[in-house]
């Protein structure tokens, strides 16, 4: 894919920097993928702890308000 870079008239720009490949963007696009993969899994891990802490939180309170003894 050929891309130029032109100015507002029209005109190609002189001191343009050459084009970057699409390889290089693909790469770009597959590193960060694999980083919201992990950190999508990372942020279930988490709510799973909290739920399961907040479980545990509410037995021992209801147990506690019960007056059950262990």
């Amino acid at each position: 894919m050929d891309r130029k870079v032109v100015e507002l008239d029209g005109t190609p720009r002189r001191d343009a920097p050459p084009p970057v490949t699409d390889f290089w963007f693909a790469q770009v696009d597959m590193r960060l993928s694999q980083i919201e993969f992990i950190i999508a899994r990372l942020e279930w891990q988490i709510w799973l702890i909290v739920c399961g802490c907040a479980g545990l939180l509410i037995f021992e309170i209801v147990k506690a308000l019960s007056g059950v003894r262990t």
